[in-house]
């Protein structure tokens, strides 16, 4: 038998159980899929803009295109959409979205109402609090606040779990990016078992990730800019704090023009020194006229110093002076001097009338005509009367320029630190103006850049939008249906193949005379079961064995004897040499059943060592000699010269250990060349069908059985 007819043989004996276990599973596999979930896909297609606007500058030419930027500027938005803080952001706002407008009632656009239900049936009692039915932007905020590196953590688990809508791997593994061939267009697919899953996952994912790639390619000039206007912000606010600080300086020490008000300041000093000599001239001329006037008065007229009209019109006299030489002195400009005219005409007129009526007093007090050196007394005392009037205007001016100096004075101790802060609050507030407009360059500078950017970086469009599936893929049903049953069938015969390759159980012919490269003349059923079929199966097997066996027949030997040996201490040969024995008697041949342990002990001197048998079996035609176990007792090498074969009997369900080939071998060694045969007892049906043809019953599905088993293709049922 080749090995194909074997293997044919080795499948059609398993044939059964290769049509009802695959078939068993497969409609265990139809029951499990009774309610399998189907699968929706939905799509969308992104214009980036790489390759379109790359070489957009008028001055640049379409022909320097760098292939492997712009393949790489897509591969860039590529892995952004496939990035981990994408497609976190993604699962976060698709699941919020799916918990605000899921219906447990209905199916709609978001999630049909069984998965809605599976849901909120998973997501703990906390984290429905989280959800705000008015806001998704509030509910992903809650959500973030609530989220935290916990493996207890439902928020943080929905995403590293293996949620089929939220968790990464998920949303990785069935976002399909596809470049649309060499453009720069973009499709995306996606499918999930739940429609409205399907298209809302695609229709945040088409915001979520231009955000990102956006952040991404803009996010260092965006953080510049941003930088440069908190500075710009900043140092507005100080320029402007500067600012005030030195106009609350100038309001506070009355400063409206410093140089202008500082070169007043010297002018006034210049002119007071000026003033202040001829007031101190007139005053001391007046002075030493009154004393040389007083030297010539007498005793009655000094006394009039005492007198108090005197005293008290002198004083009045005197401040209407002061006034008036203080009006004169501080209206220096021609404003000031308007708003004092009229002050001054007042008091000119006031101390025309105090000096007259001084005079008319002095008039009246002078007695004396003569003075005590012979002058008038009228001439004499208005004479001194005209030097004290000068006198007192004179002293009143220079108490009024020595106030005027301690005025000038506390100006120039006030000025003079002005002069100093000034320039130090205006080199801050300069020093601070530059920096303000060094920062608004830079703003600028940044803000064309971001423009140039983009200009010439990729423009993301979405080009045809999420469509929400009506109709479902094709089924995988019968996909599973027909991989459980083939699978079934595979495993079967893998497991056969195992067992073909490894088992040493003896079973067949093929695989008897494979293990023990000996030869198999026949196979015999279990003797002994009663019943016509089995009677009948037993003749034709022990009608193929004696066949077999008498083939060794010599006519010119004087013994003609067969030996029947065996491995197994368990196994009874007596009922098969019983049984041919009675076959050959039956044709008429003179035959011996020569037994171990009835016609001779295996232990006995006889049997070991004399011949005597010999003349035993010298008497008949053919002799059966049936040793015992070769493994509890040895069989003499001359049986095994002599005879003319012999036949070992083993089980045909027994295991070929080592002992039983180096057994084997031995018998081979000293059988000096004569014929080894085996039979196998025991053996199934199919085995023995194999030396003795078909077997009873036989009906037409038995013989249909047989000639395939037999690769009769063209005599099926004949």
């Amino acid at each position: 038998m080749n090995i194909f007819h074997y293997i044919f043989r080795a499948i059609f004996r398993i044939k059964w159980w290769l049509l009802i276990l695959p078939l068993g599973f497969a409609l265990l596999a139809i029951y499990l899929t009774r309610q399998m979930d189907r699968q929706y896909k939905t799509d969308i297609t992104i214009y980036t803009g790489v390759i379109s606007s790359y070489g957009s500058d008028p001055g640049e030419s379409n022909a320097s295109q760098d292939w492997n930027v712009l393949n790489n500027s897509i591969q860039n938005i590529i892995n952004t959409i496939n990035s981990k803080e994408t497609i976190k952001r993604l699962s976060m706002q698709l699941y919020a979205r799916l918990m605000i407008h899921g219906d447990p009632t209905k199916d709609n656009v978001y999630i049909t109402a069984k998965h809605y239900k599976e849901l909120v049936a998973i997501t703990p009692k906390d984290v429905q609090k989280l959800i705000d039915k008015s806001s998704e932007e509030n509910t992903v905020k809650n959500l973030e606040k609530y989220e935290k590196a916990d493996r207890n953590n439902f928020v943080y688990g929905l995403f590293n779990w293996n949620h089929p809508y939220f968790s990464y791997n998920a949303l990785r593994e069935n976002i399909k990016i596809n470049r649309v061939d060499n453009s720069d267009i973009l499709q995306i697919n996606y499918q999930a078992n739940d429609p409205g899953v399907a298209f809302q996952t695609l229709d945040i994912l088409s915001k979520v990730f231009a955000i990102e790639y956006t952040n991404l390619q803009f996010g260092s000039t965006n953080n510049v800019i941003r930088y440069f206007e908190a500075e710009l912000e900043r140092i507005g606010r100080e320029l402007r704090g500067q600012e005030d600080s030195l106009t609350m300086y100038n309001v506070e020490n009355r400063v409206i023009n410093y140089d202008k008000q500082t070169e007043a300041i010297a002018l006034l000093d210049k002119e007071y020194e000026l003033r202040h000599q001829d007031v101190l001239f007139v005053y001391n001329s007046a002075q030493a006229a009154i004393k040389q006037l007083e030297s010539g008065m007498d005793a009655n007229m000094r006394a009039i110093k005492n007198n108090t009209e005197f005293l008290a019109r002198m004083n009045q006299i005197a401040d209407i002076n002061y006034n008036i030489s203080k009006i004169r002195t501080l209206s220096v400009d021609s404003l000031k001097h308007k708003q004092g005219g009229a002050d001054l005409d007042v008091l000119s007129h006031e101390l025309d009338q105090k000096e007259k009526g001084f005079r008319s007093f002095m008039d009246q007090y002078t007695a004396e005509k003569y003075t005590k050196n012979g002058y008038p007394n009228a001439n004499y005392v208005k004479q001194w009367v005209e030097e004290l009037l000068r006198f007192k205007r004179s002293e009143a001016e220079l108490n009024v320029a020595r106030d005027f100096k301690q005025e000038l004075d506390h100006k120039y101790t006030q000025y003079s630190p002005i002069g100093s802060v000034l320039k130090r609050k205006e080199r801050g507030i300069s020093f601070t103006e530059q920096s303000y407009l060094s920062i608004l360059s830079s703003l600028n500078a940044a803000r064309l850049r971001l423009k140039s950017l983009e200009m010439n970086s990729a423009t993301l469009k979405v080009i045809n939008p999420a469509s929400f599936p009506l109709n479902a893929l094709p089924h995988s049903r019968k996909l599973i249906v027909f991989a459980v049953f083939f699978g079934t069938v595979a495993f079967i015969l893998g497991i056969l193949l195992i067992i073909e390759l490894f088992d040493r159980t003896l079973r067949d012919k093929t695989r008897t005379e494979r293990i023990t490269k000996g030869k198999v003349i026949a196979a015999l059923p279990k003797l002994g079961k009663s019943g016509v079929k089995q009677t009948k199966i037993e003749e034709r097997a022990i009608h193929v064995l004696a066949n077999r066996l008498y083939g060794f027949y010599n006519n010119s030997n004087p013994i003609n004897f067969i030996n029947i040996v065996k491995f197994s201490s368990t196994l009874d040969l007596s009922s098969l040499t019983d049984i041919l024995t009675a076959y050959w008697q039956g044709l008429g041949i003179n035959v011996l059943a020569y037994k171990e342990g009835t016609d001779f002990s295996a232990e006995s001197r006889e049997y070991l060592v004399d011949g005597g048998w010999a003349e035993k079996l010298g008497n008949y035609d053919i002799s059966l000699v049936k040793h015992g176990s070769m493994a509890l007792s040895p069989i003499p090498s001359l049986f095994l010269e002599r005879g003319m074969a012999t036949l070992l009997v083993l089980r045909a369900d027994s295991v070929w250990k080592t002992e039983d080939e180096l057994m084997f071998a031995d018998l081979l060694q000293r059988s000096a060349g004569k014929p080894i045969v085996i039979c196998l007892m025991n053996a199934e049906k199919y085995v023995v069908e194999e030396f003795t043809g078909m077997l009873p019953p036989f009906t037409f599905l038995r013989r249909l059985e047989y000639q395939l088993g037999n690769f009769g293709l063209t005599s099926l049922g004949k």
